[in-house]
């Protein structure tokens, strides 16, 4: 049951890198988040290349702590504001976020496993993709540098890093680690609250290999311990090549928008 608790917990949350040389002798005195967020960014290609990229996409599987997969993930990102997601919950069904650009929308699975159709925010769909594509959650962390501390050094996932708290202010603290060799980004520390109290949960960030110009994790481990993870593996991801039609709006979510503006149009 364990397992299960865990994969729950990370699913209801979702749903890169060569070095910078520096010299091993640096100090915690001199670390500040802007500079970890500059030399991290630089590490896994730099900001030139990342603003380059016009689509991303990537393909994985997810699988609980007993080696059995349980969810398979297709992401698709387009500059813009184009977005398709797929949940294959395996034995399960489907579930299903995205945007044309325009308007976001997302399809769930009710209590009879039968699909829902809605139209939702643009703020929930981001929320959606930032835990999903974990590049782009770890790129957009400078936009949070006003509210973000320097806490110092630890060992994490078996390497020495700099740590840092996101949102000191939030009550689910979010700590991000880089190496203090690499400058990698190798991961993130939250406290999550659930139904059977507050857990903490360690995502690491491993297996790092080229695309393009970029150098990128392509496995994500969700930890509460040795026996207990649950690991998305990628093994796939592609740069620039998706096309506008990926992203058109289902035929139930135009529906929606219909309904929508004629209830508008009788008030």
């Amino acid at each position: 049951m364990k397992m299960f608790n865990l994969l729950s917990v990370i699913l209801a949350f979702s749903f890169g890198c060569g070095s910078f040389a520096q010299s091993n002798t640096e100090t915690t005195s001199v670390q500040t988040p802007e500079l970890i967020f500059e030399r991290a960014i630089q590490s896994i290609g730099g900001r030139k290349s990342l603003n380059k990229i016009t689509s991303f996409q990537l393909h994985g599987v997810m699988r609980l702590p007993d080696g059995k997969p349980a969810v398979e993930i297709d992401l698709a990102t387009k500059k813009g504001g184009k977005v398709l997601g797929v949940l294959t919950y395996l034995g399960v069904g489907q579930s299903r976020f995205g945007s044309d650009g325009s308007t976001a929308w997302e399809q769930t699975l009710n209590g009879q496993n039968e699909a829902t159709w809605d139209i939702i925010s643009d703020q929930a769909l981001s929320t959606k993709v930032r835990q999903t594509n974990w590049l782009e959650w770890f790129t957009t962390l400078p936009t949070a540098l006003h509210t973000t501390t320097f806490l110092g050094e630890e060992v994490f996932d078996g390497e020495n890093c700099w740590k840092l708290r996101i949102n000191p202010d939030d009550s689910n603290t979010e700590i991000a680690f880089f190496s203090t060799a690499t400058h990698h980004p190798r991961g993130r520390r939250t406290t999550e609250r659930t139904n059977a109290g507050d857990i903490t949960l360690d995502v690491y960030f491993r297996s790092w290999e080229h695309v393009g110009k970029l150098l990128l994790f392509h496995e994500i481990v969700f930890s509460q311990g040795k026996d207990n993870e649950v690991i998305f593996k990628i093994d796939r991801i592609v740069l620039d090549t998706a096309k506008n039609s990926l992203f058109e709006l289902p035929k139930q979510i135009t529906a929606l928008k219909e309904e929508e503006e004629e209830e508008e149009e009788e008030e």
